[in-house]
């Protein structure tokens, strides 16, 4: 509570959490891209932040740590010791008895499923191919917390970064994959609207006007779905692909006669073909439809499904 922090962000999270920040934080500082939103008193621009970094013990992010986290480590050189992240601070607090991370509530239906399945999450395991935040949206991280443990890829470096911080007992992939690669090097477009990056160009421009799409290029290692899960020391119960615009290649080039995810979560909205041709690709190896939450479709392995029914 002693040390100096700037609160970095000012946007909605941190006006709906304030009062909590207040409590607990010492905030001597204030640092937004929208300068309308600092108040005169501890404000620093964010033209001015390398140089008054010394003023502050900690940085309070509260807004897409992904993006920031990334920019204060690569270009203000902010050690990660000195880096918080409003929600993962808030995660720690006690919940109350039921608190549900993904955007549109997929773990509580998760969670459920393994329930019906009679899965323990102590011992569970996943394998969550485009992870980005790893708490704050995320549909592993309540797994965690009860226990599960698992692997994490992502194509960009600072959600590494991020589990370190939060997830420090999971396993982080620095990559990108599709449905083939040995590790060689492809470009990656990362987006300051980090959930849209994409090994696809096409996949990116489609979100121009509609999310702040500034792009940069970066070189990123690619593998083949199949090689990431010879790696692992057995299949993981879970699987779940969010891979902007790779998601139908990395599920049709998946080798079912080897490997068997009791479950499999995939994005749907954004597919090379139709859904009806996905659905039934699934269904004829072994997969059956058990909801669908917006963007995402939860398929369960039949057999599994024929044994609780």
């Amino acid at each position: 509570m002693n040390e100096r922090t700037l609160v970095y962000g000012l946007g909605k999270e941190y006006q709906e959490h304030r009062e909590w920040v207040a409590t607990h934080f010492r905030v001597t500082g204030y640092c937004d891209q929208d300068v309308t939103r600092m108040p005169p008193e501890g404000a620093v621009c964010k033209d001015e932040l390398k140089e008054r970094l010394a003023e502050f013990d900690l940085v309070l992010v509260t807004a897409d740590p992904v993006s920031i986290v990334a920019d204060l480590l690569e270009e203000f050189h902010v050690p990660l010791e000195k880096i918080r992240v409003l929600y993962y601070e808030l995660a720690k607090q006690v919940p109350p008895l039921r608190t549900f991370y993904g955007e549109n509530a997929e773990d509580a239906v998760l969670m459920l499923l393994c329930r019906e399945l009679g899965l323990s999450f102590e011992g569970l395991s996943y394998l969550e191919i485009g992870t980005n935040d790893p708490v704050r949206f995320n549909n592993t991280y309540n797994l965690y917390r009860l226990g599960a443990r698992g692997l994490l890829v992502d194509p960009l470096p600072a959600v590494g970064e991020l589990i370190r911080m939060s997830r420090s007992e999971d396993c982080f992939l620095h990559a990108a994959v599709s449905a083939e690669g040995d590790g060689a090097q492809k470009l990656f477009f990362a987006s300051k609207s980090s959930t849209v990056s994409s090994l696809s160009y096409e996949h990116h421009k489609a979100w121009d006007g509609v999310s702040h799409n500034e792009v940069y290029e970066i070189p990123v290692d690619v593998f083949g779905i199949n090689t990431i899960l010879e790696r692992m020391e057995e299949t993981p119960d879970l699987l779940l692909v969010d891979a902007e615009g790779e998601d139908e290649k990395i599920l049709t080039a998946l080798d079912y006669t080897r490997f068997c995810p009791k479950v499999i979560m995939v994005e749907m909205d954004h597919l090379d073909s139709s859904r009806a041709h996905m659905m039934q690709f699934m269904k004829d190896h072994g997969y059956i439809e058990y909801t669908t939450i917006k963007y995402n479709t939860i398929f369960i392995a039949a057999h599994l499904w024929d044994a609780v029914v």
